[in-house]
């Protein structure tokens, strides 16, 4: 009875150090995981950045042509004759 007991420790045991090596493993493939997406978001990060510092240049370049438009309207024609 004792060997069977000691069968089954040795079983338990065995199950036990593969699913702590199991969980290792998942923690390697999260870690790398989090590493990729902690990269990707500085990425995303720079490029949402640029894209407002873009959109700002736009609207200023655009506020500037309306202004300038608006002014050239607002001159007065002389009228020759």
């Amino acid at each position: 009875m004792t060997e069977n007991l000691l069968q089954k420790l040795e079983e338990k045991m065995m199950l036990l150090l593969t699913e702590v090596e199991d969980a290792r493993h998942e923690i390697q493939r999260l870690s790398q995981e989090n590493s990729l997406l902690k990269i990707e978001k500085e990425s995303n990060y720079k490029k949402l950045s640029d894209l407002l510092s873009l959109l700002d240049t736009v609207g200023t370049t655009t506020e500037a042509v309306v202004t300038s438009i608006a002014a050239q309207a607002m001159k007065p024609v002389l009228v020759q004759g």
